[in-house]
């Protein structure tokens, strides 16, 4: 956990320095700050809801086509879109849609708090049998997708979460995302 520990912190340092730096360069800071929002790594409670798109059939995403699909109860679906492993750490891109009549709350995504997150959220490495949690940055909050509490009918929610990288001859784990089904998904190296 101490490893963890210090890939989450040299993280949050290493991106604040590049704030800082694009700051102090004469560019327009308010584009570096509009990116920093933007990034995954820098949500906050304060920070506007995932992105939402309407559900369509057959749609790709940015992140290219779907290397897994999930299934979860009440028309609830969604498609792993990669998982890529960089710096120490594994990040997971995928969007879940909800193809029932009404809307569904995500209850059971709650990490313990109020939030609704994907802190409970695990990738599994069967050859040396272990199981790494999503990240936690030093205030304890889950560096991947928060306000997840509902997903309305027909929406598709686009989402993230990250967990510390297997040793680098893991070459595909099993992941398991919310009350989503568990699928063994390979990773890519980035």
């Amino acid at each position: 956990m101490n490893r963890t520990r210090q890939t989450v912190v040299a993280t949050l340092i290493a991106g604040s320095a590049l704030l800082g730096v694009a700051a102090c360069s004469g560019s327009d800071s308010n584009n570096a700050t509009a990116a920093a929002k933007d990034s995954p790594a820098s949500a906050s409670p304060n920070s506007p809801e995932v992105p939402v798109t309407p559900a369509a059939e057959g749609s790709q995403q940015a992140d290219g086509p779907a290397v897994a699909q999930l299934k979860g109860g009440n028309g609830i679906e969604g498609k792993v879109h990669s998982v890529q492993r960089k710096d120490g750490m594994v990040m997971v891109k995928f969007d879940v849609t909800n193809r029932s009549d009404k809307d569904y709350l995500t209850v059971d995504w709650r990490d313990g708090t109020e939030v609704y997150t994907l802190a409970g959220s695990s990738i599994v490495d069967r050859t040396h049998k272990k199981r790494y949690m999503a990240l936690v940055d030093t205030n304890g909050r889950c560096l991947c997708s928060e306000h997840t509490a509902s997903i309305d009918k027909g929406q598709t929610r686009q989402l993230y979460a990250q967990f510390e990288a297997p040793s680098t001859d893991v070459k595909q784990v099993d992941l398991a995302l919310g009350t989503l089904s568990v699928v063994t998904v390979p990773i890519q190296e980035g």
